[in-house]
């Protein structure tokens, strides 16, 4: 690599870690429920010396990325920012891959612009953020794909070899990490399918490096094959709940069902996006406005030279396989943590796009310069401007990370009174304030909303509301409703007078995210 290569990769790193890392103590501004499950894993299992390799809760996930999570909580300790800083750390380190996988295909030129976009982008950026094992997705996609190029290139000797097994253990650690990797077969099954048609010895050629990748994929990946062996019922467990073939999801119009999806999900690029805040900036296309005509352009250019140059072919065929996790299932489309593995593709089709102004019409060369200034720059600061401005003084983004119950459990953690502190929640919600409040023994008697009459009125006693609890249990105006012919406590304020407002918090939007009563 030349200095100036150095210099812009590094230029791009910095990028990266400014979108990643900067504020992360502060935004997200607390930790959703379901990312605190893989806290509740890291502590319950991993720190006690089970080393699973599937973690059941929550209808099964993969267990690359609790490790990862597992060494942040390690250095930093129970806390938001830990559970974040490991998904950060590996989308930084993705776009670096990113960068190595585009030259590798095309030029420095192409990587630079690909690797820029996806530090800035503004998707990838939010999933780096979230903590989400479906980050790790895209990374091993890439580096897979990446070691494999390299091997293709090199002579035969030891590098090759050496590639290959980089190339193995890419492959069989892409397993750990996101159902949707799976997908990766079919990806290959499409390139060498192509490739005998026009090379039948192709195959013969390279027998001793795909078989040292098949073999070390199958080593890496036999504790999960034993895994699933004996336990069936979890390969498919979370796949078939939303899966358009699933009878009670399609409700017998699975053909129109597919339909929506493939319109939803072309829509997503440049109309609307995931609409969650903690996989996208909610509604936004999940493609920069500006960049989406070169996006458009590169891969309708991809397609037309798909049959002919591999690596082409290499990119339509992961970019559209990778969109069937999405198109297949019926659940929150567009859904941006399912199509996750389609960035790195998405991404060099732009930068592909503007490298082909330069070299197929020559009246650019000159002035390519004040052509791409100002598309990085606009890239730039649109992505920064959703991320750090519209997601960051949202409310949305706020009640989507479930601040309420971040800052319900560092009250409880100051109370530390289990006897005489009742928290009013949701099992599900509950796993953020078991999680965070781990150390303390998690000090509080959790009541769940429709058994308030379980409450003891003695002094000293203190109940906690959350913002997800307050106005259905506290402001409803109903006191007493009959549930499955049994009495439930409705209103807490009309059931309990004896409790008054002992303390109140807000978030800076003024809403109420915290209420607690006590005698």
């Amino acid at each position: 690599m030349t200095k100036k290569e150095v210099f812009l990769l590094l230029f791009v790193l910095f990028i990266a870690l400014f979108f990643r890392l900067w504020q992360i103590n502060n935004i997200p501004p607390g930790l959703f429920p379901d990312q605190a499950a893989n806290g509740l894993d890291i502590v319950e299992y991993i720190f006690k010396g089970n080393l699973k390799v599937f973690f059941e809760r929550g209808l099964g996930r993969e267990g690359l990325f609790f490790y990862i999570q597992a060494l942040m909580v390690k250095l930093f300790g129970i806390g938001v920012f830990p559970m974040f800083l490991g998904s950060a750390l590996v989308g930084i380190l993705t776009v670096a891959a990113g960068y190595f996988l585009t030259k590798a295909l095309f030029n420095k030129e192409i990587a630079f612009l690909a690797s820029f976009f996806f530090a800035t982008s503004a998707w990838h950026t939010t999933c780096s953020r979230t903590g989400f094992r479906a980050i790790t997705l895209p990374l091993f996609l890439t580096l897979f794909f990446l070691f494999s190029v390299l091997l293709l290139k090199e002579k035969p000797g030891t590098k090759r070899i050496l590639f290959g097994i980089l190339s193995g253990v890419c492959l069989g650690l892409g397993f750990y990490t996101y159902p949707s990797f799976r997908l990766v077969f079919l990806i290959l099954a499409v390139l060498l399918g192509a490739t005998l048609i026009k090379n039948r010895v192709f195959i013969k050629s390279y027998l001793k490096e795909f078989s040292i990748i098949l073999f070390v994929a199958f080593l890496v990946c036999l504790p999960l094959i034993s895994y699933f062996c004996h336990h069936p019922q979890y390969f498919f467990e979370r796949a078939k709940t939303v899966s358009v073939f699933n009878p009670d999801v399609n409700r017998g119009h699975l053909f129109s069902l597919l339909l929506e999806n493939v319109k939803k999900t072309g829509l997503m690029f440049f109309l609307k996006g995931d609409v969650n805040w903690r996989h996208n900036v909610s509604g936004f296309p999940m493609i920069d406005p500006l960049l989406f005509p070169f996006f458009l352009f590169g891969f309708l250019y991809s397609f037309c030279l798909g049959l002919k140059r591999s690596k082409h072919l290499l990119l339509i065929s992961w970019f559209l396989i990778m969109l069937l996790p999405q198109i297949l299932t019926a659940e929150s489309i567009p859904h941006g943590l399912r199509t996750l593995g389609i960035l790195p593709p998405a991404l060099i089709f732009p930068a592909l796009s503007i490298y082909l102004l330069k070299e197929k019409f020559p009246l650019f060369r000159k002035g390519l310069l004040f052509l791409i200034i100002p598309i990085l720059a606009f890239d730039f600061f649109w992505n920064a401007y959703l991320y750090f401005g519209i997601s960051k003084q949202s409310p949305g983004f706020y009640y989507a990370y479930r601040q309420d119950l971040t800052r319900v459990s560092e009250y409880i953690k100051k109370c530390n009174n289990k006897e005489k502190t009742y928290l009013v929640l949701d099992p599900y919600s509950v796993q953020t304030v078991q999680f965070l409040t781990y150390k303390k023994k998690n000090p509080y008697t959790l009541i769940e909303p429709w058994d308030m009459g379980k409450i003891k009125i003695e002094p000293g006693v203190q109940v906690i509301f959350t913002q997800s609890t307050l106005f259905d249990q506290v402001d409803d105006k109903k006191g007493i409703v009959e549930t499955k012919g049994k009495e439930r406590i409705k209103n807490f304020k009309a059931s309990y007078p004896a409790f008054k407002i002992k303390k109140r918090e807000y978030n800076k939007f003024g809403q109420e995210i915290m209420r607690v009563y006590g005698i």
